[in-house]
């Protein structure tokens, strides 16, 4: 969770930025290189995530201030998918789509305002580009690390009373880093464990459908992944 303060906001710039430096280097080194006997592959991903408790800046027009509750966050889920090229024998690049969503408790966001209890969801497409490892001493098993620019194609939290949902919604952009270990069953298929972190800062979620005011927040979920894939 990232306070509000001009250091905070500092900080998430500069991650942000040495994020998408990274990812410039890793993805202009990975292009020159020629694609390897892998080749493609597709993969589809399951998760739980868990996500710390988020301050929300809350504002509407006609109120004067702004209100900062902190949003207590449970775990979730996540679900999703890959579709990926091998440069070489270490290297790999992909694309990416995932759902993620992590539940709240009852919750009044500011006195007038939304109350009840719901999600903090979003959905996703990402670039990622992986190195692999040899650090298990098998053929069929390898580690890998990397990084990934994010592009959040919506954000939204809600909160539901009675049967009726208030939410506001948003997107952005950030990044994300992957550790894991990827498993051969055979010739074309395996399976994947990982952990993923991701970081979009100040997102500003407007209300919708009749919700007034606007939301800024941080999202920051981590997940553990199990995934199954398939080369081409």
């Amino acid at each position: 969770m990232f306070s509000d303060s001009v250091s905070g906001s500092v900080s998430a710039k500069a991650l942000r930025r040495a994020g998408w430096g990274v990812i410039a280097v890793v993805a202009a080194g990975s292009a020159s290189m020629v694609a390897g006997a892998q080749g493609w592959y597709a993969t589809g991903t399951a998760g739980v995530v868990s996500q710390s408790d988020q301050t929300l800046s809350y504002s509407r027009p006609g109120v004067a201030g702004v209100t900062s509750p902190t949003l207590p966050l449970d775990t979730g889920f996540l679900a999703g998918g890959s579709f990926g090229r091998y440069f070489g024998d270490r290297w790999r690049v992909e694309a990416e789509f995932a759902y993620q969503s992590v539940d709240h408790p009852v919750f009044t966001l500011a006195t007038g305002g939304p109350s009840g209890d719901g999600n903090y969801a979003s959905t996703s497409i990402a670039v990622n580009a992986l190195r692999e490892f040899d650090l298990l001493g098998s053929s069929r098993a390898r580690t890998y690390a990397g990084v990934g620019a994010v592009y959040l194609t919506e954000v939204d939290v809600d909160f539901e009373n009675a049967g009726v949902e208030r939410s506001f919604s948003g997107s952005g952009t950030g990044f994300h880093a992957l550790l894991g270990a990827r498993y051969s069953l055979g010739e074309r298929a395996f399976i994947d464990a990982g952990v993923r972190y991701l970081l979009a800062s100040n997102v500003d979620l407007d209300g919708e459908a009749g919700t007034v005011g606007r939301i800024t927040a941080d999202y920051e979920p981590l997940a553990v992944t199990v995934s199954f894939g398939w080369r081409f």
